[in-house]
């Protein structure tokens, strides 16, 4: 599985436009493609505002063939015609699924809360219990404790290396942060999981699509 995040610098009063002609338009037509758009977001705060779509796909041989020069391009080309005219820049990197959860469902909250995507750096060697500490360990005490999920994990393959990617779905940013205190039932593993990494950047992302992982 390859899953790639993309941003676009978008005017701020086109971003329903451009979310609509996604959801109605280009989605239903890429789905058939064997493709899956999870959802939509607006960066608001960690980093400059931009809109942020997280795609996954079979493999990079996939993806590579959804793209301009590739054999399924043509399908796409006219419903992304008047989207890609808003845009001002895009920017994207594709990722290997590190944890075992995957997003292959849409969300089960009805409220959408606040996406937080947070960016490490860590050593190839360290990735899997980085995982361990995240997925095994962290992830089912704070989800019992109620308020998040862990949407999935990720290592980067095209873009910047050595990073890993994490995506967790909360409430508010405040039940977030409550799940990652120093006095929580966690706490040591989360320091030994700092103790391997370093935490580049977190972002706070708030969904404007009705399709949510």
């Amino acid at each position: 599985m390859l899953m790639t995040m993309r941003t676009w610098h978008v005017q701020r009063r086109d971003y329903a436009e451009f979310a609509r002609i996604s959801e109605e338009k280009y989605w239903p037509e890429f789905d058939q493609l064997d493709g899956r758009a999870l959802g939509m977001w607006v960066i608001r705060v960690g980093a400059p505002e931009r809109l942020m779509i997280m795609t996954r796909y079979e493999s990079l041989e996939h993806w590579l063939g959804t793209r301009a020069w590739g054999a399924s391009a043509k399908r796409l080309e006219l419903m992304s015609a008047r989207r890609d005219r808003m845009l001002r820049d895009t920017d994207l990197i594709a990722m290997l699924a590190l944890s075992r959860r995957q997003p292959v469902a849409d969300a089960p909250e009805a409220d959408p809360g606040v996406y937080i995507l947070e960016t490490f750096r860590a050593k190839l060697d360290d990735t899997e219990h980085f995982r361990e500490l995240t997925e095994d360990v962290w992830a089912p005490w704070a989800e019992r404790e109620g308020g998040v999920r862990l949407v999935g994990m990720w290592r980067s393959y095209v873009g910047p290396q050595d990073r890993v990617h994490v995506l967790t779905r909360a409430d508010t940013v405040s039940v977030w942060e409550q799940r990652h205190g120093a006095d929580t039932a966690c706490a040591r593993a989360l320091e030994e999981r700092a103790a391997m990494s370093r935490r580049d950047s977190i972002k706070l992302l708030y969904s404007i699509s009705r399709r949510r992982p």
